[in-house]
């Protein structure tokens, strides 16, 4: 399995409008770790779960682009195999 794209966490996150210290306050992380995933280092972004992931969504969504959107959730099913459910 590859690792999951910190690219695209970003773009869902800048999308909303929210800076690296807004979202880590939201979703109980701290910026460090934010920045660490969006670069995507491999100490954080391998060790990504789906409930953090699913937290980013949750406070991002409403703020992305529709493409974004439809994008990070392909991404998402793909990377944890959810298309099995």
């Amino acid at each position: 399995m590859g690792h999951f794209s910190g690219k695209q966490l970003k773009q869902l996150r800048t999308e909303a409008g929210f800076t690296q210290k807004q979202l880590s306050e939201l979703i109980g992380i701290s910026r460090e770790t934010v920045v660490a995933i969006e670069n995507e280092y491999p100490g954080s972004i391998n060790k990504l779960g789906l409930e953090l992931v699913n937290l980013w969504w949750s406070v991002c969504r409403k703020g992305a682009s529709a493409e974004t959107r439809k994008s990070f959730k392909q991404h998402v099913v793909s990377f944890f195999n959810l298309s099995k459910l």
